[in-house]
């Protein structure tokens, strides 16, 4: 990073509570201290770690082993994309939003990239890094709460946020009246299922064809799908959005490509599928439809046979999708 200092993550005032917590902020207060320790307070198990701050509303950990996988996945990010952040077309952005930011590493990155933008990143889980760009800071706050920011956004950003969503059409509303004329809503996030085009997933990999039927199971009883993604230019259109975009990219899971670059990328999304494996089953099947941890070990096994056999030519779809406020 170019310029970095050390920014306190801020708990928002506006969004940090609703009519049933009720809590309100004050400097130094009885009420802030109490707030700040559930934020960092976390709930552990099946020896994995998740945020506490409105509990049940992400199936996934937050702990040290899935921050590794989120920011190996952003590193796969940049091979697929050639280094880019983005595809949309901004230019001169000055404020810029990352919902649901994970670790960090988009905003911080972005942040780098445009010095003279000021960059917000949210997200449930206080994980991020104290070591920012200077103009870099980050909230704790659900996005799927109201947004009460102070001025409108040049471009606002979500990845990965397949699990997160209640209602595409609510959020690009909102992402909309918080842009300015011109400003661009971006998202990108793969599809919770695989695929090949040669049936050899169909015929080699019961478990993997099984895991798309259980993740839509699950994404309907949860309330947050994890397989919409081509439904979600049409809600950017809905809110108001032009110029609308939806690019799907075939990732290949496997070093089964001809294609030295396509054979990387997919040696080091087979290592991250695996390790996908062991943080988002335990939601999926255990929180998400109730199986037994015995139950979800034993799938888990399965799944990495069949990610681990070259002999099946699977792939992830990524999904990039933007739109302009006019």
């Amino acid at each position: 990073m170019s310029s970095n200092t050390t920014n306190e993550v801020i708990l928002v005032p506006d969004d940090l509570h609703d009519e049933s917590e009720n809590v309100s902020l004050t400097s130094g207060g009885t009420d802030y201290t109490s707030l700040r320790s559930s934020v960092l307070d976390y709930e552990y198990d099946n020896g994995r770690r998740y945020q506490n701050y409105r509990k049940g509303e992400y199936l996934f950990p937050n702990d040290d082993d899935e921050q590794d996988r989120m920011d190996f996945l952003h590193h796969i990010y940049g091979m697929v994309l050639g280094g880019e952040l983005h595809i949309a077309p901004i230019s001169n952005v000055q404020r810029a939003l990352d919902i649901g930011t994970g670790t960090g590493i988009w905003a911080m990155d972005f942040a780098d990239q445009h010095p003279s933008a000021q960059v917000i990143g949210n997200d449930l889980s206080p994980i991020q890094p104290g070591w920012v760009p200077p103009n870099c800071v980050f909230e704790v706050d659900d996005f799927e709460a109201s947004w009460e920011y102070s001025s409108p956004f040049d471009y606002i950003h979500g990845r990965e946020l397949a699990g997160a969503i209640k209602d595409i059409n609510h959020l690009a509303s909102k992402a909309f009246n918080n842009l300015k004329p011109g400003g661009y809503l971006e998202l990108q996030s793969f599809n919770f299922k695989y695929f090949s085009d040669d049936n050899s997933l169909e015929e080699r990999g019961p478990y993997l064809t099984q895991l798309g039927g259980l993740v839509k199971e699950a994404g309907e009883r949860f309330g947050k799908t994890m397989q919409d993604m081509d439904t979600w230019g049409e809600a950017f259109k809905a809110a108001g959005f032009v110029d609308v975009v939806t690019k799907m990219i075939k990732v290949p899971v496997g070093p089964w490509p001809k294609d030295k670059k396509q054979k990387i990328i997919g040696m080091y999304m087979q290592s991250q599928v695996n390790q996908a494996v062991g943080s988002l089953l335990p939601g999926i099947l255990g929180k998400g439809l109730g199986w037994p941890n015995e139950e979800v070990a034993v799938m888990a096994a399965r799944l990495r046979n069949e990610i681990a056999d070259a002999s099946i030519h699977q792939y992830a779809k990524m999904y990039l999708i933007y739109g302009k406020k006019p």
